[in-house]
């Protein structure tokens, strides 16, 4: 046998039994006229659900006001993201501020009437969170907006991809009001917004911040724990954690027992273009009310910001102006022109304004109208000044604040151990840092060094003020 023929007999050998298996199974083209095709001239697109409820504009209402965003502990946004919320409180006559860390977060939040916090990644510290709790405490709102989408990722030892979920940086913020963010993503397979992790929320707690409220949709949240059953929206029961897999009444915001703490385990919904699914434009707007609607309480601490009309300031006793004197009330009108209010030398209280009063630890007439709420006794004896809630203190060395707020003034007295020692207290006082004062609510005690007389000195003038009519500013606020 030939090569050419060995050749052809392998290629029988081959195909013969391809061929073979083809005949045997081929039964013919398959068709099936019974197929139906879709009804393309009848198909529509699932819509996310529209708006049920008209929205409101906002009314400026509180021009003045500040409310400050963090951005000093590594958060998880961009500003862009947050435009509809920010350009919403601007729509209130509230002025919107970023905390970047150049200044103290005690001294951002003196003026402040509401702190927003979203998606941090990194620590606020034991200072920082009792900064915050006083802040509530004097009428400061506070909203903390944390996100399932957002964590800090890294590689271990190993090269392994792990993430740090931002509630670990929030939950001890929001601790100290009843709440806690859980470390889960709510679902829902039955009924959602196109996704399994956009949830529907169609129960609401009768609140203002859920007024009118038919529909919210969130597009991913972490569900909440509030110890006072304080929370604004209810999931369905098919409505499930990630962690269990179990529902029970699971809602991703709620508020504080006391009202001034918002946490939501969402911010999508406030962001574009998810705030103009169903009624979320509508909670939007309500959260900017709410964050504006805080009313600080003017406490000694927050010094410059405890005035809202023109200040006159009030000598008592004896008083001489020194030339260190006047350097010092330079500085405190400097101080308080700052933050808007203006500060006047006068004999007498006016109408229409607050009350900054210069005083010594001795007493005299006309000064004892201004201690009298404080029940500080400046005859007690001689080795020191007994003052309520702190104790008795040298008359050398200290120097006292004591902070009245009126129904319609607020008055400021300062009193130092002599006259010599007055301007000190008074360039403390105006510097607005009172870390070397001991503070108890109203009342602080300042510690003084040595101050040195001067001999050249102007008597203030007795003679009567005549009635000016002044005009009430707004609310200080650090733009001025």
């Amino acid at each position: 046998m030939t090569t050419k023929q060995r050749i052809l007999v392998a290629i029988l050998l081959l195909t013969i039994p391809a061929l073979l298996r083809f005949i045997f199974f081929y039964q013919g083209v398959y068709s099936n006229p019974d197929v139906q095709k879709p009804d393309y001239n009848h198909y529509t697109v699932p819509e996310p659900p529209t708006p049920s409820q008209k929205l409101q504009e906002p009314v400026n209402t509180v021009s003045g006001k500040t409310i400050l965003i963090d951005r000093f502990h590594g958060n998880m946004f961009e500003p862009s993201e947050i435009e509809p919320l920010v350009t919403n409180i601007s729509a209130h006559g509230a002025n919107v501020e970023f905390d970047t860390g150049a200044k103290s977060l005690e001294l951002e939040l003196k003026y402040a009437s509401a702190y927003i916090i979203f998606s941090p990644s990194s620590a606020f510290t034991v200072d920082d969170v009792r900064i915050i709790r006083e802040f509530v405490a004097s009428g400061g709102r506070l909203l903390v907006f944390s996100d399932p989408t957002r964590s800090v990722t890294f590689l271990d030892i190993q090269g392994n991809p792990n993430s740090i979920p931002d509630v670990n940086y929030v939950n001890p913020v929001i601790a100290p009001f009843g709440l806690t963010l859980i470390n889960d993503y709510l679902y829902n397979v039955e009924d959602n917004e196109g996704n399994f992790r956009n949830i529907k929320l169609t129960d609401f707690s009768d609140t203002p911040l859920t007024k009118d409220l038919n529909m919210v949709v969130f597009y991913g949240a972490h569900s909440i724990h509030a110890n006072a059953n304080t929370a604004l929206a209810i999931g369905d029961d098919a409505t499930l954690s990630s962690l269990t897999d179990h529902g029970g009444r699971l809602s991703p915001i709620a508020l504080s027992e006391n009202g001034q703490v918002l946490v939501t385990g969402d911010f999508s919904f406030i962001t574009n273009p998810y705030n103009q699914v169903a009624d979320n434009q509508l909670l939007l707007t309500h959260i900017a009310d709410f964050a504006v609607a805080g009313e600080r309480a003017p406490m000694l601490s927050n010094f410059p910001y405890l005035f809202q009309r023109p200040v006159s300031l009030i000598p008592t006793g004896e008083m001489q102006l020194t030339s260190s004197m006047l350097g010092s009330i330079a500085t405190l009108q400097k101080t308080l022109k700052a933050v808007n209010v203006p500060v006047k030398v006068r004999t007498e209280v006016l109408k229409d304004t607050d009350t900054i009063v210069l005083g010594t630890f001795s007493p005299s007439a006309d000064l004892s109208p201004f201690i009298l709420p404080f029940q500080v006794n400046l005859q007690d004896s001689a080795d020191g000044l007994k003052i309520p809630g702190l104790g008795t203190i040298s008359r050398t060395g200290s120097g006292v604040l004591l902070y009245n707020r009126g129904f319609k003034s607020n008055t400021l007295v300062l009193l130092a151990p002599s006259m010599d020692a007055l301007p000190e207290l008074i360039t403390l006082v105006a510097s607005g840092d009172l870390s070397a004062c001991v503070l108890q609510e109203n009342i602080a005690v300042c510690k003084l060094e040595n101050s040195s007389s001067s001999t050249e000195f102007f008597s203030f003038e007795q003679s009567a003020t005549p009635a000016e009519s002044t005009t009430p500013l707004p609310t200080p606020t650090a733009s001025g």
